[in-house]
């Protein structure tokens, strides 16, 4: 006999009452495992055990074993004895567990352990177990069972932390809710263990961590006696931070669970809270115990204002706007254009786009002081779906209302600004209204980039070191932005954000180089290069090529960009990189169907404008008169 105090032994998930094991050998040694649910509790008892056959065994195996013990007993905590039996052949056995006072079992909920063949000195788990307990004399049973969960990383065994999907059988689409655990989003965070004590049923369960991991997925039944334990291990698909990616998320929502915590079970490593909120303590964690999760850096200094995000603010104000004790409140005194106008004059702003569907886009645009602009935000939730977008212009066209529409939508405004001649680099987070969506399921990848060995190309994929790197490679279009494919590029030896310079009559042999890990079926991969597909393949075609992908051969200014989109029905889930520049001596890319499309915006724009108050005109006029003035002359400069 082997009691254990709440130990982990893995059951079968459709039957965690008893599992087959097939062996060889002579009926000589067999170990019992028996956990309970004490905790530190000091007691004594005695416990009789009996082990027979159910059919034709003419005598217990071994009758009325008494082991007195005195103990403290904690977790972990191990007390052996030995169950011998070396004539008998090995037919399905049934055990009777009859412990002693002053610990009384009421019920038991576990009858038949199966052994198939004959058993050599083995040991496996016997998962009749105590859910509540009560110090000194009985042990009663509770209305509901006991589950401990354990997460593992596969690679080494240990402890890791992961957002846990918990639904019973009957209503898979319900999460179920649970006292004692972080909320994130869709599910709770699992902190390396959790014990959770849920009512009598047939339970659904996923682990999800981050895109980096494969979904782990079971099911198990709870039964009013049971206490059971799983261990799970979670497989690593790809290990970004290893090959120079680091990952963030550019825009979450203050919240008073805990960041660092939600980051670590999405293997997140960045993110900008939009302020800060002081988070309530982790259950069953120790305020000084650290997260272990490196690195793992927060900034609390974003602010949303009306669809933009303004990172790096403080306190100092126009003179034409009020001053405001805190940066996070609302209503804000200044408008977006005047940020942007505010991002000109002081030192450490950053102001990026985060709604690209907003009506004053084409006046954002034209101020030429945007820093980026989210191509990956809360129009992709997993929480529901989004048809349209809240606030700003939609699709144009006929309207198919699926959950893909929108993101393809946000992906070919930021082609348009490209084909625009407009350099700014994609961003990607949870945004300001992201609902229940786990942080950092909309996220960036940055790198930096160092020489080779020898000084020359191609180039290594560096990681960064600090916050500060991470969000200057992000500023500097070195990214990858993706809801679920995971992207390791290079065009000609570089990774995104590289300028490329061309003479005159040259032609520049660009070869693309791409590595890619997906959890989802993959619809297609493409390599867009002003504006057209260069090169598109489905993924067991890009496999029987060999990985490789036709080079480019450049002749003229312009963009490329790598993207990865797969067939995830629900919504838009896909990666797109920042774009590689080229340029030609005099020769800048400016089509004008893209141009046309910024001020066929702008027009609708002054048109919504126009159903405002004659204030509100007013103090938006400017900004608007300037973008007329910047597209008419951008027009002027067109080369396609």
């Amino acid at each position: 006999m082997r009691l254990k105090v709440v130990g982990g032994a893995r059951s079968d998930p459709e039957n965690h009452c008893h599992r087959a094991l097939r062996v060889g050998g002579t009926f000589q040694h067999l170990q019992e495992e028996l956990m309970f649910g004490y905790d530190g509790w000091p007691f004594q008892f005695e416990v009789n055990w009996s082990l027979r056959f159910a059919i034709g065994c003419p005598e217990p195996l071994l009758s009325n074993a008494r082991i007195p013990i005195t103990t403290r007993m904690g977790i972990g905590s191990i007390l052996e004895a030995n169950l011998n039996c070396p004539s008998h052949n090995a037919l399905p056995p049934e055990l009777h567990f009859t412990p002693a006072e002053p610990l009384r079992v009421m019920r038991s909920s576990c009858k038949r352990l199966t052994i198939i063949g004959t058993v050599t000195p083995i040991r496996f788990a016997l998962l009749c177990l105590v859910t509540a307990f009560a110090l000194g004399s009985t042990l009663a049973w509770g209305a509901e069972g006991l589950l401990t969960i354990i997460a593992r990383d596969e690679a080494g065994g240990e402890p890791t932390i992961t957002r846990l999907e918990l639904t019973r059988a009957e209503s898979p689409g319900r999460m179920m809710p649970l006292r004692k655990a972080v909320p994130a989003g869709i599910g709770f965070v699992l902190d390396r263990q959790l014990e959770l004590a849920v009512p009598e049923a047939a339970y659904q369960f996923r682990m999800i961590r981050g895109p980096e991991y494969r979904i782990v997925s079971g099911n198990f039944a709870i039964e009013k006696t049971s206490l059971d334990s799983h261990k799970v291990d979670l497989p690593r698909m790809i290990h970004m931070l290893e090959k120079g990616w680091t990952s963030g998320d550019c825009c979450v929502a203050a919240s008073n669970f805990s960041l660092p915590l939600r980051m670590a079970s999405e293997d997140l490593h960045l993110a900008a809270s939009i302020g800060h909120v002081e988070a309530k303590p982790i259950p069953g964690r120790d305020a000084d115990d650290p997260i272990g999760h490196e690195p793992l850096w927060i900034r609390h200094d974003a602010m949303h204002v009306d669809g933009l995000v303004v990172y790096g603010a403080s306190d100092e104000r126009p003179q034409e706007a009020a001053p405001l004790e805190n940066v996070t409140d609302a209503p804000l005194a200044l408008t977006p254009e005047q940020w942007l106008s505010v991002s000109d004059r002081e030192d450490g702003i950053r102001i990026a786009i985060e709604n690209p569907f907003a009506w004053p886009l084409p006046v954002w645009l034209a101020s030429e002081r945007v820093d980026g602009i989210f191509v990956l935000g809360d129009w992709l939730r997993l929480d529901r779906k989004v048809a349209k977008p809240r606030d700003g212009r939609g699709p144009q066209g006929p309207s198919s209302q699926e959950g893909k529409e929108l993101g393809r939508w946000a992906e070919r405004i930021y082609w348009h600004m490209l084909e625009a001649g407009l350099r700014i680099p994609p961003l990607a987070g949870s945004g300001d209204d992201s609902g229940d969506t786990p942080v950092g399921y909309n996220r960036l990848y940055v790198a930096a980039a160092s020489p080779g060995a020898d000084g020359t190309q191609p180039l290594d994929v560096a990681a960064v070191t600090s916050s500060q790197q991470w969000w200057q490679s992000a500023w500097e279009g070195k990214s990858v932005a993706t809801n679920g494919p995971l992207l390791c590029p290079k065009l000609g030896g570089e990774i995104p954000g590289h300028v490329f310079h061309g003479g005159e009559q040259e032609v520049l042999l660009l070869q693309p180089e791409l590595n890619l890990s997906v959890r989802d079926p993959v619809d297609y991969m493409e390599v867009m290069h002003n504006g057209k597909v260069h090169y598109s393949a489905r993924l067991d075609e890009f496999a029987k090529a060999g990985g490789v992908i036709p080079p480019i051969h450049a002749k003229e200014s312009g963009w490329v960009t790598f993207r990865v989109v797969t067939l995830h029905d629900d919504h838009f889930r896909a990666a797109m990189t920042a774009p590689w520049y080229i340029e030609f001596p005099a020769r800048p890319r400016i089509t004008k169907s893209s141009v046309t499309f910024f001020q066929q915006w702008l027009a609708e724009y002054e048109q919504q404008l126009r159903k405002s108050t004659p204030e509100e005109i007013q103090r938006h006029a400017p900004y608007v008169r300037a973008a007329r003035v910047f597209w008419s002359r951008r027009l002027e400069l067109v080369t396609d």
